[in-house]
């Protein structure tokens, strides 16, 4: 099998089940106990806590854990935007966001805030600088621009972006998604001057069920979830301990890897891209000047992704026509819309992400099965 769906999710490290199965066994309790039980399960939170501090250089304060990245995107814009259940200012985001984001700007346009999007350069996918610097304003109150974009790989300039916010507003605050991000490369939240991050634990061999905002200071949140007063009053409800430990380990094993698992990626990407190139000149390869390698975007002129995708998966190579999240809609991706791809090839587009854990280990046989693929659609065409 060639699992290259790894923007949808990652498989979880091994060391990252055993620590699953041990919490599930002896930190079962509910860390709002006061007995054995609930006092373990509480350490296995605070050791997770504690290591994601570390790793942004935070304050343990600044981790707020979540069931998802999804949560932690709509705790950061709600709970900017909110002020006791009423929503209102400005916000501006970009039309490359992830649903998380897109869904939730409009729930707020709805609740009262006042919404905008900055126009992105269709040939590098950067944020237009120029056109965020004439929306600012000092009813700005969050500016929410994505890391690294899950289609197309694009990275996005944060310090700059943060520079130009603070440099009309110093009260604006940046809020970035970073769950394709981390775990790819180094990110320092004080160098890039972003205010909050989200993240998921299943984009980086966690398991699903955990998310979590990165504060780099505190701020006053709109609270998303009531009830028991967990994380500090911010998301209420009985932590799950299981997939928050596991998120400090798999992010724990990430960092220690970073270097080492992001050149095995980039050299199996380049060698893929020369053998398409010199075997396969009909495919089409987007190429951002700055991007992670990480995650292709490909076509076949005149072959439909989900015909390239459903060919591919006939001999065990898993790939998808875009996000996971969007995988059942019907409309075209409004990321690739945005880079001005025509109607057509965004019908033909195909997303490859990779992970270092599922590098092929004979590259070759899996070329000559890809290739196959690509000759077969090719005579049907």
């Amino acid at each position: 099998m060639y699992y290259l769906d790894n923007a949808a999710t990652t498989r979880p490290h091994t060391e990252v089940i055993q620590s699953v199965n041990h919490c599930l066994t002896d930190c079962f309790g509910n860390p709002s106990s006061v007995h054995l039980p609930g006092v373990n399960a509480k350490k296995a939170v605070n050791e997770a806590r504690q290591i994601l501090a570390s790793i942004f250089q935070v304050p343990l304060a600044g981790i707020v854990f979540c069931a998802s990245g999804t949560e932690s995107d709509n705790l950061a814009l709600k709970g900017i935007m909110g002020r006791k259940h009423r929503y209102q200012g400005r916000l501006i985001t970009t039309p490359l966001e992830h649903s998380a984001i897109t869904k939730t700007v409009q729930w707020l346009e709805q609740n009262g805030c006042q919404i905008e999007f900055v126009r992105i350069n269709a040939q590098s996918g950067q944020v237009d600088i120029d056109h965020l610097l004439e929306l600012m304003d000092t009813e700005v109150k969050l500016v929410s621009i994505q890391h690294v974009n899950s289609e197309t790989g694009i990275i996005q300039d944060l310090s700059s972006i943060s520079n130009a916010i603070k440099s009309k507003n110093s009260k604006t605050l940046l809020h970035s998604d970073g769950v394709q991000a981390f775990g790819k490369f180094s990110i320092d939240l004080n160098t890039l001057g972003v205010d909050l991050y989200s993240i998921s634990a299943h984009k980086f061999h966690g398991i699903k069920g955990a998310g979590a905002l990165i504060l780099r200071q505190k701020h006053p949140l709109e609270t998303l979830i009531h009830g028991g007063g967990q994380e500090s009053g911010l998301r209420s409800g009985t932590e799950n301990v299981a997939a928050i430990s596991a998120m400090g380990l798999a992010s724990k094993l990430s960092i220690q890897k970073l270097k080492s698992d992001y050149l095995k990626v980039e050299s199996f990407v380049k060698w893929f891209q020369d053998k398409i190139q010199t075997s396969l000149p009909d495919i089409k390869i987007f190429e951002a000047p700055n991007s992670v390698p990480h995650i292709i975007s490909l076509s076949i002129p005149g072959i439909l992704g989900e015909v390239f995708l459903h060919h591919l998966a006939e001999k065990s190579i898993y790939v998808s026509t875009g996000s996971a999240c969007n995988s059942t809609s019907k409309k075209l991706s409004p990321v690739l819309q945005s880079l001005q791809f025509t109607r057509q090839t965004i019908m033909e587009t195909i997303r490859i992400s990779l992970s270092a854990k599922e590098i092929p280990e004979n590259p070759e046989l899996f070329f000559e099965k890809f290739s196959q693929t690509v000759e077969e659609l090719s005579g049907m065409n």
